[in-house]
């Protein structure tokens, strides 16, 4: 059970409901919204992620580094809801369970290059040289930045989610 209310669209200020309006119904919105002001930004950055030609990064290896974060922070929110996504980018379900425990021995070379790096960020904020390195032999320069920022805002919400316990629809 969430430790707050989630809001009732009409306690939201104006640009809060606006931008709920656009997004998906689901309780990670709905309780982002109660930050009123800070939500429609964040809802901006998620919603561009997914958007076809919105980010360079390959969406398979997005979706590993996002099912890392979730693996690494213990976020079963983030598990729920980006298994689905994952299968329709072509992961398996040997390839899902992988990221998420961090086993990576069954995965490719860039997939584990990705989880290296997130679990590296996730864990101790910098990552290491190698880590660096593996990234940087298979990705440009924008899609690493692409990937740090992916990494960065899935913990964020990571923590959002976990800390105010987020219901899973």
């Amino acid at each position: 059970m969430a430790r707050i209310d989630y809001p009732t669209r009409e306690s939201l200020q104006a640009e809060a409901a606006q931008a709920l309006d656009g997004m998906k119904p689901m309780n990670v919105f709905r309780m982002m919204a109660r930050a009123d002001s800070l939500a429609p930004p964040i809802f901006e950055a998620t919603t561009r992620l997914f958007r076809k030609g919105g980010v360079e990064l390959a969406p398979r290896l997005r979706q590993v580094a996002i099912l890392r974060t979730a693996g690494e922070t213990r976020c079963d929110y983030l598990v729920a809801h980006h298994e689905p996504i994952s299968r329709r980018v072509g992961m398996s379900d040997l390839d899902i369970a992988a990221c998420i425990s961090g086993d990576s021995a069954s995965l490719s070379d860039a997939d584990r290059a990705v989880m290296q790096f997130t679990t590296e960020s996730t864990s101790n904020v910098d990552v290491s040289d190698a880590a660096f390195a593996a990234v940087r032999k298979l990705l440009s320069d924008r899609q690493i930045a692409e990937l740090t920022l992916v990494v960065g805002l899935y913990n964020c919400i990571a923590r959002f989610l976990k800390g105010l316990r987020v219901d899973i629809e």
